[in-house]
């Protein structure tokens, strides 16, 4: 198990992590703090405003490893940010026994708070905390399933058959007519064809495609744009439509909608990740690509997952849930709008109206 994977289940376990360390942890200041002395794993502070800088290392079974620790922290004590500054190395307790005696010395040589955690234990806290954060324990709701990179926007072309044919019902020949001409007409048919189903604007039956009350509301909102150009995938949605794809997104019915419950997983890596590293290219950190595929419990590679996470941005952008901080780093920064902060909330009470529902103690009948 990875030292980035370890700090990370470790600061989504305050509780544990302030028992290790014997300090009452009230907030986290920072992690991964780039300073002239190097790079702090993380900083606490507790109510009285006490902070502690932590070193944190996996096992320290080489010297190499173990003197590179030594010079880190001794590098830490010029750095502080507040006037009462303890410093600290957290270290796996699997470490051998002739290390273990070396690091104790010289934490009473310099004044350095010794502290050590059981690596077994975290990897088993690892898994339990991806589950409670994702949120869905107890419950069968799908796993994430890739696509490829699409937008919402793409609706108008699809749905603009119905108005262009003036019918409600169509057949696939009919439907097919805007990608006749296309290159891999039937691969960009198929996708097309899926978000529109998944957002219950059509329902499909022994090969023919019915217009929804959705799907009706839907091309009565269609911007006037979407009739002057050749490209209709191009056009945004009006805010008419996209008021309506919230409702159905918010409606509580996953079954079979594949986009709808990527969304929701989207949201939850939000969550896990603090919205702190949506990946910019393939080039994925290892335990970063860890963390995500342990949440959306799949075995995707850097470029599958590149791929996911911004197919899931890209609509969450056009419905107005979130933000992206752009960073010079390989990573930017994701934030919720109040409208993704209200739609997560949605998410939130429907899955746990759905557990009590599952939950639901009969005893007292008996």
């Amino acid at each position: 198990m990875t030292e980035s994977l370890v700090q990370w289940t470790l600061l989504n376990n305050k509780s544990l992590l302030s028992e290790i360390l014997d300090f009452n942890i009230s907030n986290k200041i920072g992690q991964e703090i780039k300073t002239d002395f190097g790079r702090i794993d993380f900083v606490l502070s507790n109510r009285q405003g006490n902070h502690l800088i932590v070193e944190l290392e996996t096992i320290l079974n080489n010297r190499n490893k173990l003197e590179y620790c030594f010079n880190q922290t001794l590098n830490y004590k010029n750095v502080k940010f507040s006037e009462s500054t303890q410093y600290c190395i957290l270290y796996a307790d699997e470490t051998n026994q002739k290390y273990k005696n070396k690091i104790e010395e010289f934490g009473l040589t310099n004044d350095i708070l010794i502290k050590t955690y059981s690596l077994n234990n975290i990897k088993q806290l690892y898994s339990k905390t991806i589950e409670r954060l994702s949120l869905n324990v107890g419950l069968a709701l799908p796993n994430p399933k890739n696509y490829t990179i699409c937008y919402l926007r793409w609706l108008n072309k699809i749905m603009k058959t119905f108005v262009d044919l003036n019918k409600r019902i169509l057949t696939y020949d009919e439907i097919f007519i805007p990608f006749q001409n296309q290159t891999n007409s039937k691969t960009n048919f198929n996708c097309y064809e899926k978000i529109a189903s998944d957002f219950e604007l059509i329902e499909i039956k022994n090969n023919k495609y019915y217009l929804t009350k959705n799907g009706d509301d839907f091309i009565k909102n269609l911007s006037p744009y979407v009739f002057l150009t050749s490209n209709p995938s191009s056009i945004d949605l009006t805010n008419e439509q996209k008021r309506l794809i919230l409702k159905i997104l918010t409606n509580g019915n996953w079954e079979n909608k594949v986009h709808k419950i990527n969304i929701y997983w989207f949201m939850r890596f939000l969550e896990v990740t603090n919205g702190t590293w949506l990946p910019k290219n393939h080039n994925i950190e290892s335990a970063k690509l860890e963390i995500a595929k342990g949440l959306f419990k799949v075995s995707y590679k850097g470029r599958t997952m590149f791929e996911f996470l911004t197919w899931c941005y890209n609509y969450c952008n056009e419905l107005g849930l979130v933000e992206r901080i752009k960073s010079t780093s390989e990573y930017d920064q994701i934030i919720l709008t109040p409208l993704g902060v209200e739609v997560n909330n949605i998410f939130s009470l429907d899955l746990t109206l759905k557990k009590s529902r599952m939950n639901l103690n009969f005893q007292y009948l008996e």
